[in-house]
């Protein structure tokens, strides 16, 4: 596929497990099926920025992730460039614009409207897809891309994992509830030496004049993913309030409950496998001991189901990619 194409809002340099493996996934996916990524804007940089460049594109890929909402807990600078760089690319180039992997919800009316000029949309779960079907918008339900996520699954441990959350006051509660039971938290988004490096490639000077330092941010960066995904594989039970934790738990296999997030991301993903029951309510920690179900033979089929599925809906996602 001979195409020029921009990549918006790549994650690969947040301090965080799950975007650097989602990032992974993307382009292996893209490489495997020759999707060729002249120039990406990462998810640091404002897009809009980008537009005193030339824009010499045949197609431009928005990555929306968890980026594309009026949720209290969203970034709204971040939500809005984005919408003005959809509305000037829409308005100045006659060039496509698709947005994938996203949830998009709570959105304002002006929004609403930048997102009907998009050429295509993508949504990971079936609430998106009807609240923009709501709004008169066409989409099509592709599952994240992180459930193409294969990891070589060795026989867990006695560890039990307690991650963070994307909402603050539940990432309060897990780690209490990690300390007073002795489980092992790990969080998702760290904090660690790896923050100012990352400080110092985004603030300091402009990411394409620190290509060097910021390879080896992403080498280093990578190296502790690999960290992190041991620790998992020794695993026995997962209790995690991250999305993406959820496809790292299915790629190992492992059972884990989770809980509400601040969008309807996490419910959506549970009722599109069929295992909704492994949503908690984030106060039962406080009922201790909390009974660690593993998963049942049904629970297994249907996460078995849920991956090829996945796979198969992806690819026709390709193909469309392609076709445009």
């Amino acid at each position: 596929m001979k195409k020029n194409i921009l990549l918006v809002n790549d994650t690969s340099l947040v301090c965080h497990h799950g975007c650097s493996l989602l990032m992974q996934c993307i382009y292996d996916l893209f490489k495997k099926n020759q999707i060729i990524i002249k120039d990406r804007i990462y998810f640091e940089e404002n897009c809009t920025k980008y537009l005193k460049n030339e824009i010499n594109f045949d197609l431009i890929l928005i990555n929306g992730e968890g980026t594309i909402h009026g949720n209290k807990n969203s970034d709204s600078n971040k939500v809005n460039e984005i919408f003005e760089f959809i509305k000037s690319i829409k308005k100045n180039h006659d060039i496509p614009v698709i947005i994938f992997n996203s949830t998009i919800s709570s959105l304002k009316k002006d929004q609403i409207q930048v997102l009907k000029i998009v050429d295509k949309i993508y949504v990971r779960e079936s609430y998106s897809y009807d609240y923009l079907k709501k709004n008169k918008i066409k989409s099509m339900i592709v599952p994240d891309l992180l459930s193409l996520l294969e990891l070589k699954n060795k026989k867990g441990g006695n560890q039990i994992i307690v991650n963070d959350s994307s909402v603050a006051s539940n990432t309060l509660k897990l780690k209490k509830f990690s300390e007073l039971e002795n489980y092992n938290y790990i969080p998702i988004l760290y904090n660690n030496y790896l923050r100012y490096l990352r400080y110092f490639i985004c603030k300091i000077l402009p990411i394409k004049e620190l290509k060097f330092i910021t390879k080896l941010y992403l080498i280093t960066k990578n190296k502790y993913v690999l960290t992190f995904l041991n620790k998992i594989n020794k695993s026995k039970f997962i209790i995690t309030g991250r999305f993406h934790a959820i496809f790292i738990a299915l790629a190992y296999m492992r059972p884990f409950y989770t809980f509400e997030s601040d969008t309807y991301k996490i419910r959506g993903l549970m009722n599109m496998i069929g295992i909704s029951n492994r949503i908690i309510n984030i106060n039962s920690l406080e009922n201790r001991p909390i009974l660690l179900k593993r998963f049942s033979k049904h629970e297994i089929i249907k996460i078995k189901k849920f991956k090829k599925n996945s796979k198969k809906i992806i690819n026709i996602f390709i193909k469309e990619l392609k076709s445009v």
